[in-house]
C-alpha cells in the first residue's frame, strides 16, 4: 500500500494531496488566477499531513509535475519535492503535466492535445492517441 505526497505546481493552481493505492485521502489547492506558490505550498503540505493523520515519514515517495509549465511555479515545487525526498530519504518521481492532463481524458478512438498557456501567445501542447502514446513530443 503506497502513501504518496502529490505536488502539482506547473499552472496558476497549486494543489497538494496525499494518496493511498490512488485513492486520494485529503486534497488542497488554490485555484485563483494569480500565482501564489511560495506562500501556499508548505502550508498546503502541512495541512493535507494533518488532515490525514499521517506523519511525513510514513509516505512511500513524492511525486511532482515536472512541467510544462510556469518556470517559477516548477521552481518552487520541484525544489519543495527534492529538499523533502532528500530529508525523508523518499524516491521522488516527476510526472509529465501535459501526460497527466491526457490521462484524465477516456476516449476509444482519435487524438487528444492537451495544452498549457506558454503565455506570449503561445501554448504547450502534445499529442496522444487513444492509447495514451505520444504522437507528437511536447513543444511550444
Amino acid at each position: 500500500m503506497a502513501i504518496i505526497l502529490n505536488i502539482e505546481t506547473a499552472t496558476t493552481n497549486c494543489s497538494v494531496s496525499l494518496s493511498k493505492d490512488g485513492e486520494i485521502l485529503v486534497l488542497k489547492e488554490d485555484k485563483s488566477s494569480g500565482y501564489s506558490h511560495a506562500e501556499t505550498l508548505h502550508v498546503f503540505i502541512d495541512d493535507v499531513f494533518k488532515e490525514a493523520k499521517i506523519q511525513p515519514s510514513a509516505i512511500d515517495a513524492i511525486a511532482v509535475s515536472k512541467g510544462p509549465g510556469s518556470y517559477t511555479g516548477l521552481r518552487i515545487g520541484v525544489s519543495t519535492a527534492k529538499g523533502l525526498c532528500f530529508a525523508l530519504n523518499k524516491p521522488l518521481i516527476a510526472t509529465d503535466t501535459l501526460e497527466a492532463l491526457a490521462n484524465q481524458i477516456i476516449f476509444n478512438d482519435g487524438f487528444i492535445v492537451p495544452m498549457l498557456d506558454a503565455r506570449r501567445m503561445e501554448v504547450y501542447s502534445a499529442i496522444y492517441n487513444s492509447n495514451l502514446e505520444l504522437v507528437r513530443e511536447i513543444k511550444a
